[in-house]
């Protein structure tokens, strides 16, 4: 009968948990733009158009399969995939914590049973597993199969061979999984090689149909992303070594999580080791891949349980000095409670901006393609750096250029050097004379008009972005606006190389100082552009003129804005200016012929 209350008491503490885990992804409900991606292939697959992000064109860019099939099957049923997405993430974030109390069970008495709930507590705590599980991303069923993995090595022999198959479906990283645990399988006991090996092979075999498939149907074993993401170079080991400590800052109690089971390393058992093995080769893994060019931690998650599970192991082990068991699991919980708010408060403001600038980009995505949907309604081509949203939104008819290469085979493959084009994006590959050689009808820009990405950096440099792109401002409410840049018509030059990309960077400094209101500041940087770049840019005048405007001299403004024009006519913003400062002045003919001029590059410039 005692047994039975105390079953009770744990199920309830248990419910508890997992409840507060749900209302916590729910708090931070937002949709990641990199989800949006999946969702067109998954549009595609369901439309009969096979399992592809543009029409006809075969590219695995995506590392998530099993995922893609899964939400198919919903969207099959009529279902909105979106809201699918989101409660299986979550789904699987509530079966991953009850995943770990049964793993972390086998590590304590049953008197003990608080620290069994300990290590779910501290995951549930973690933001970036709540900001992630309600992502729309295959995160947290990732992180559920690992786990389960993990669980099923330990206690069922026989399906965790199954398991870290299906894991690997679900994310490339499942086979370094396996790899763990088929290697501690081989070294852990004699005799034991002779079944490693019989793993493997059922491994191979499980595998199997998904390689040919690959192969026949995209002509490559490996995904694209592979391709456009990684290398091996000391620059990539940077990274990860900088998005290692960062999560050490948030979630890793500055290098102690790795720390303290290193140093009670004798103390441990095999399984506890295990669980170290595993974490410490995934982690190398991290830094050596360079991160993730996603924010808040999503890479660490698949091993954040096993290290959590291990400090309130390590935890136990300290405080074994203390006799009475239910003053030490009480003294363990309250020291582990508030680590699980150190987790919650630590990158609490960093999170939350993270999760803004999102929703952010989203909503940007959002009304871009409503404007492309409403003005283009025919078939064109666009080109930009983050894919997700506006390639979904706009569906069948828009061919998108994934300028960063994720879905384009070519820019993964065949990467554009150029000298002086900063690596400021995890995301450094890019081919912007092959962007260009495919006439996109528009450019889109992850920041406006400002070059942020590599990929956006590169197309400064070709005379033919140069000369045969303006910005077009597209409008909402005659306030708000995105640039796009948009084709003028066919190129007949041919494209040149300016061989000096100090003239970018310069570029992207004053933007970004107009962005913040440092106008005066702008300006003298937007003249160091015009003195180190190009002679063939209106831009650099135009928004010279613009930042006049900010500062109510209209003399100035006049003078850069008419010198814009002189460069290049289709200036968009220059002749919209003009119109303005011939109004104010009663110049009403001038001020008519500058908004002819507007409607004729932009007929449907909103006035």
């Amino acid at each position: 009968m005692h047994e039975k209350k105390s079953g009770v008491i744990r199920g309830m503490a248990l419910l508890i948990v997992i409840l507060i885990f749900v209302g916590h992804s729910l708090s931070l409900d937002f949709t990641q733009d990199d989800a949006f991606i999946s969702y067109r292939y998954v549009e595609n697959l369901v439309q009969g158009n096979g399992l592809v992000f543009n029409l006809g064109e075969r590219v695995e860019g995506f590392t998530n399969f099993l995922w893609i099939i899964i939400l198919s099957v919903f969207a099959r049923l009529g279902l909105n995939i979106i809201v699918v997405s989101k409660i299986l993430g979550v789904a699987s974030g509530c079966i991953t914590l009850i995943l770990l109390y049964q793993l972390s069970r086998m590590f304590f008495p049953k008197k003990e049973w608080l620290l069994s709930l300990l290590p779910p507590l501290l995951l549930t705590a973690s933001s970036a597993f709540a900001y992630w599980s309600i992502s729309g991303l295959e995160t947290s069923l990732f992180v559920m199969m690992v786990l389960l993995s993990v669980y099923l090595y330990l206690t069922r022999p026989m399906l965790w061979v199954i398991s870290c198959a299906a894991s690997a479906l679900v994310r490339p990283e499942g086979a370094l999984i396996f790899g763990v645990l088929l290697l501690h399988q081989a070294v852990s006991e004699k005799g034991e090689l002779k079944k490693a090996l019989k793993h493997l092979g059922a491994f191979v075999l499980l595998l199997f149909p998904f390689a040919v498939f690959k192969l026949v149907y995209y002509g490559d074993l490996l995904p694209n992303p592979f391709y456009a993401k990684t290398d091996l170079s000391l620059e990539y080991v940077r990274s990860g070594l900088e998005y290692f400590w960062q999560f050490l800052q948030h979630y890793g109690l500055w290098g102690l999580i790795y720390l303290l089971p290193l140093l009670l390393y004798r103390s441990l058992d095999s399984r506890s080791r295990l669980l170290l093995f595993l974490s410490l080769v995934y982690t190398l893994y991290i830094i050596l891949v360079g991160g993730d060019v996603l924010k808040v931690h999503r890479f660490f998650l698949p091993i954040l349980p096993a290290l959590y599970l291990l400090l309130v192991i390590c935890a136990d082990r300290v405080s074994r000095w203390i006799k009475n068991r239910l003053r030490k699991s009480a003294i363990l919980a309250f020291v582990l409670l508030g680590i699980s708010a150190l987790f919650y408060a630590s990158p609490y403001t960093w999170i939350a901006d993270a999760r803004g600038a999102e929703k952010g980009l989203v909503e940007k995505m959002e009304f871009t393609a409503e404007y492309l949907n409403e003005h283009y309604p025919q078939r064109f081509t666009i080109a930009l750096p983050t894919i997700g949203t506006l390639s979904y939104l706009l569906g069948e008819r828009a061919e998108v250029i994934d300028m960063l290469g994720l879905v384009d085979r070519y820019i993964a493959k065949n990467p554009e050097k150029l000298p002086g084009i900063a690596a400021t994006w995890k995301e450094r590959k890019y081919n912007g004379r092959y962007v260009l050689s495919r006439d996109p009808d528009f450019i889109l820009f992850s920041t406006g008009y400002k070059p942020s990405a590599p990929a956006e950096r590169a197309l400064f440099l070709h005379s033919k972005f140069r000369q045969n792109y303006f910005v077009l401002p597209v409008m909402k409410d005659k306030i708000t606006y995105v640039p796009a840049y948009k084709r003028k018509g066919d190129y007949s030059g041919e494209d040149e190389l300016f061989p000096d990309a100090r003239f970018v960077d310069l570029f992207y400094e004053a933007v970004s100082l107009s962005m913040r209101g440092k106008h005066v500041a702008a300006i003298e940087k937007m003249n160091e552009v015009l003195g180190a770049g190009p002679t063939d840019y209106g831009l650099p005048y135009e928004l010279i003129g613009m930042y006049y405007m900010e500062l109510q001299d209209f003399q100035r403004a006049e003078r850069y804005l008419k010198k814009a024009l002189e460069v290049d006519d289709h200036t968009v913003f220059a002749h919209m200016y003009l119109v303005s400062i011939y109004k104010m002045q009663g110049r009403e003919e001038e001020a008519a012929k500058e908004r002819s001029k507007v409607h004729l590059y932009d007929p449907d410039f909103p006035w």
